[in-house]
């Protein structure tokens, strides 16, 4: 009898419920989590609408997807250092009205919009991350603060309004509409989505920032023993949450052809539940920025379904709802498959 038989008969029950755990969901942090979610709810939105699989609406669903999935990259920086950000919909809300009255109300060019916007956005993450990391403030506490206070500024720009090319007479359009443009046949935003959630992986993987990321999540106390900087890592993350958000909200305004201080409503807690659908767990420390961005997929592809069949707008709060306990479920299984 070799070892690995003497080991299979030896097996408690709860062991072996722990094996089947771990070939069917794969290790903690696995892509094959969200990947599998997002079969299984593909062939339930499949079996609900036959419009869903058509290219048009596949489309569609990568189109509007995509700021979510934007979004969600940078929460998942942040989450795997074991922190939350709260205020992702604020800030994106507030930067996609910081673009659209730099360039419609006050005349900048596009290249000054963008870039101003852009580091404002990621200005405010550091900001944030500055007070987690030197103010000891709990990232909870802060960024819940940062979704009311960017929400309020986001109100405080052209007087709570919102702003579109015909907000200024004559009207003047986005310098940047080709964002919601195609190139060589695929809309801009998917381009834009896929190029972010690859560069963000690569960092992840391929560099010494994915390490110490990595490393602060799963024991910070041990990084910083061996002279790893934490707080510097913290402020990084949170800037980089800052700056995706941002631009989640350029994109946004660019296919809405207009932006309103409510805008991107309910991303925040849907950036979360993407995260932690994507393997990602709430102490951080392992998951991969691919699996988060599959599991916005789920949540767009969710959303999608409630359109296709008719339902009130109203049920996508519910889905969600009904997603948090999900990944919640799924964060257990993976501790049970340890």
């Amino acid at each position: 009898m070799d070892v690995e038989t003497a080991e299979t008969l030896a097996a408690t029950p709860r062991d072996r419920r722990r094996r089947v755990l771990r070939l069917l969901l794969g290790r903690p942090g696995s892509i094959r989590r969200p990947f599998g979610f997002l079969v299984l709810i593909g062939l339930g939105a499949s079996l609900s609408s036959g419009s869903f699989l058509t290219l048009r609406n596949v489309e569609a669903l990568l189109t509007s997807t995509s700021f979510l999935v934007v979004a969600t990259v940078g929460e998942a920086f942040v989450i795997l250092v074991g922190m939350i950000d709260l205020g992702v919909e604020s800030v994106l809300a507030a930067s996609g009205m910081l673009a659209a009255w730099l360039y419609v109300v006050h005349g900048f060019g596009t290249a000054p919009t963008l870039l101003l916007t852009l580091l404002a956005g990621a200005a405010a993450g550091c900001l944030v991350g500055g007070l987690v990391a030197r103010g000891r403030i709990p990232s909870f506490i802060v960024t819940l603060g940062t979704y009311w206070g960017f929400r309020g500024v986001a109100l405080l720009f052209n007087g709570g309004n919102y702003i579109s090319p015909d907000t200024v007479s004559p009207s003047r359009e986005f310098g940047f509409d080709w964002i919601a443009g195609r190139v060589a046949g695929v809309p801009v935003l998917i381009v834009i989505a896929t190029a972010v959630v690859v560069v963000a992986q690569v960092v992840l993987w391929l560099t010494p920032a994915g390490s110490w990321i990595k490393a602060t999540g799963s024991n910070e106390n041990a990084a910083r023993a061996v002279g790893l900087r934490t707080g510097l890592v913290k402020v990084a993350v949170l800037g980089a949450s800052g700056l995706a958000a941002a631009a989640a909200g350029i994109m946004i305004t660019t296919w809405q052809d207009s932006v309103y201080p409510l805008t991107g409503q309910g991303y925040s807690l849907e950036a979360i539940a993407a995260v932690i659908l994507g393997g990602i767990p709430f102490t951080g420390g392992r998951g991969t920025v691919i699996g988060a961005a599959i599991g916005a997929l789920v949540i767009g592809v969710i959303n999608d379904v409630i359109v296709l069949v008719g339902l009130p707008a109203l049920y996508e709060y519910i889905f969600v709802a009904c997603i948090l306990v999900l990944a919640g479920l799924q964060a257990r299984a993976a501790v049970a498959a340890k």
